[in-house]
């Protein structure tokens, strides 16, 4: 009869349709686990940045660290606490920082085959080493059941990233623009030796210029130790020894990078009256022992954007309790919170 077809049917489906109470117990309690696994992935137990996750030892680490430097240096862990923080949680904030700073720039530095020279990073534990003592530096570190290997690693991270951000900044910048800032700047990296003879009219100044010309070094000082009204030129014969262009009243140091070695300069006029320049020598940095340089002002900013960028493709969480990622510096700020657990801010043991 069709009055029982539907109820064959309701049966069939029942049938696949279990209730909860009918599933073995076991498998119940899988279901739970896999649940709160799936809740508790939205949130990381630190912090998150891509596809890589600090977790609580990662933070105790970080935070062992920090707190024997600060200990050896005897001031407090993470620098002043913000208003409304505890010294603990001040301490988790920065070291977490460094931990999310150093994610952000990793994949770069592999990619781009950076790393830290490793005689460079030596030197730096030596030199804090030096300044502290190796006894003190020893116990700071025992304190907190960190090692030298630890310090180094730490030391490595830090000159990776900031080679890394020369890097980035060049790549940013690019050479056409660093070039024309060299060209510019011409002046910073000049060193010049350098005679003159000093006089009040321009005049005077031609007819000096017209008597030296063509002269040697020894016949430029016979003369600047007559004509020039330099105090002390009778002794010094002008000569004004080898200085950074960046010494020199902008309209000298510009006239002296013009002139090749054994030229003379015409006429120069300067707030101190009229000279003639005599070139003995001229040493230029290089351009690209240069660059370091040129970059360096330049370099915070470009960092800065890059890791803004980084944030918003690589998508950084962090777990409220230890603060507020902040973007446009790749760091944690500190979160004010009614919630009388919430400035703790400590690794679970």
């Amino acid at each position: 009869m069709r009055s029982g077809m539907p109820s064959r049917s309701l049966k069939r489906s029942a049938g696949r349709l279990k209730p909860l109470k009918s599933v073995p117990r076991s498998a119940r309690v899988l279901l739970v686990v896999l649940a709160l696994s799936a809740c508790g992935a939205s949130e990381p137990e630190v912090a998150r940045v891509g596809d890589q996750d600090v977790g609580d030892a990662d933070l105790r680490h970080a935070v062992a660290l920090q707190q024997a430097l600060a200990d050896l240096q005897g001031t407090p862990c993470g620098g002043e606490a913000a208003g409304g923080e505890s010294a603990s949680a001040a301490c988790n904030r920065i070291a977490l920082s460094g931990e999310l700073l150093w994610l952000a720039v990793a994949g770069y530095a592999d990619g781009n085959d950076i790393t830290a020279d490793t005689d460079l990073v030596e030197e730096a534990v030596s030199q804090l080493e030096a300044q502290f003592g190796a006894e003190a530096l020893n116990q700071a570190l025992g304190a907190h059941d960190v090692t030298r290997d630890d310090l180094f690693e730490l030391g490595r991270r830090i000159l990776t990233i900031r080679a890394v951000r020369t890097s980035i900044a060049e790549e940013r910048i690019g050479p056409a623009e660093l070039r024309s800032q060299y060209e510019e700047r011409s002046l910073e990296f000049t060193t010049v030796e350098a005679d003159h003879i000093l006089v009040e009219t321009q005049a005077e100044a031609q007819r000096v210029y017209r008597q030296v010309q063509d002269a040697t070094e020894a016949q430029f000082v016979a003369l600047a130790r007559t004509a020039s009204t330099e105090p002390g030129a009778k002794d010094s014969g002008g000569k004004l020894g080898s200085a950074p262009a960046t010494q020199y009243v902008t309209e000298f140091a510009e006239a002296t990078i013009a002139l090749a070695p054994g030229e003379v300069s015409r006429p120069v006029q300067t707030q101190f009256g009229w000279h003639v320049i005599y070139l003995v020598d001229k040493e230029v940095t290089p351009f690209e022992e240069a660059k370091a340089g040129l970059l360096e002002p330049l370099a915070d900013r470009e960092f800065t954007g890059w890791l803004s960028d980084r944030a918003e493709e690589l998508g950084v969480e962090v777990n409220p309790r230890y603060g507020r990622f902040e973007p446009d510096t790749f760091s944690v700020a500190s979160v004010r919170s009614t919630d009388p657990e919430g400035d703790a801010a400590s690794p679970s043991p």
